[in-house]
């Protein structure tokens, strides 16, 4: 903490990771408070330094930052994710470290079962067929050019059995897919675990992901895990880029191998016009949304709520949501 006679400086280095309209509240101790929309990579030491308190959502801190800037005694994550923290290097130097856990449950698993259903059901391509004209045309009443599938009875695969693939799982269950899932943890829950990673590619008509981007999961799934999935399959990603090898999915798309996919994050955020993905984003069987997932309105001020009491924890002395 600072000297007595200075205030607690908060500086938040990215705070257009919310709207507007979903605020931080801050607390109630004697403050300094910063904001910046933005931040790029060669301003984080100048806009950390004289910092207390970091808050941050996307824009990396590394323990040169932090050796660097001293004053710095805690960074609040805002976000569930942490990766882009060096946590060795804060803990090293006494830096604590908190995130926002158990907040974006509910509006990611149904962000994955709406996307499942828009995907099996076919309602990109046929809300396309009426724009184009093709029911108007139509000798009968209906357009059958494309499979409509259920998703009762069909098999839903979860890599990562955490708070958002269990919920994730509850949705698919109660709709009648058929629910399983591969861990590195245990957990105590009525779906069947998969023996492997590629026993569960191998039986999945929807695959869907919610673990964590680390080095064991960096490119967890590619070309040779994608050949294993039965053709057709439905593919889903709302857990972080780095995991799906992206180049690989564009030829699986491209082969026809794949039914389709859902992504709501990507390597590369904001993606560059080259992103490999982005050349198929207008097709019917392809579904790319702006890492959108967790942003509902009630899971963004349930998230502003914790990392205002995070943050009022640490000025208080006390720990909450910590990683380090």
């Amino acid at each position: 903490m600072q000297t007595s006679n200075q205030l607690p400086r908060i500086v938040f280095l990215d705070q257009n990771g919310l709207p507007e309209r979903i605020r931080i509240a801050p607390p109630p101790q004697p403050h300094e408070w910063l904001n910046y929309p933005s931040t790029k990579p060669e301003q984080i030491l100048e806009r950390c330094t004289g910092a207390t308190i970091v808050l941050t959502n996307k824009v990396p801190i590394s323990k040169a930052i932090l050796t660097a800037c001293p004053t710095i005694r805690h960074i609040a994550v805002t976000a569930t994710g942490y990766n882009i923290i060096d946590i060795d290097g804060a803990r090293s130097l006494g830096v604590s470290v908190s995130h926002v856990p158990s907040y974006a449950a509910t509006t990611v698993s149904e962000h994955v079962i709406a996307s499942a259903l828009m995907l099996r059901r076919q309602l990109i391509r046929y809300r396309q067929r009426v724009i184009e004209g093709a029911w108007q045309r139509s000798s009968a009443f209906c357009v059958f050019d494309r499979p409509i599938l259920d998703l009762k009875g069909a098999r839903l695969g979860i890599i990562g059995m955490g708070e958002i693939g269990q919920a994730t799982a509850q949705l698919g269950q109660a709709l009648g897919m058929r629910v399983a899932y591969h861990s590195r943890s245990e957990h105590a829950v009525p779906y069947d675990k998969a023996e492997d990673l590629n026993s569960l590619l191998s039986s999945s008509d929807v695959l869907s992901i919610h673990c964590s981007l680390n080095d064991a999961t960096h490119n967890l799934i590619g070309s040779k895990e994608l050949a294993l999935m039965p053709a057709g399959a439905i593919l889903i990603n709302t857990a972080r880029g780095g995991i799906v090898n992206e180049q690989a999915t564009l030829e699986a798309l491209q082969q026809n191998h794949l039914g389709g996919i859902a992504f709501d994050v990507l390597v590369e955020e904001p993606p560059r016009d080259t992103s490999p993905l982005l050349s198929l984003a207008k097709h019917d069987n392809v579904i790319i949304t702006p890492h959108t997932a967790w942003a509902s309105e009630q899971a963004m001020q349930q998230l502003a709520n914790t990392v205002s009491s995070n943050v009022t924890a640490f000025l208080a002395n006390q720990a909450l949501n910590l990683v380090s």
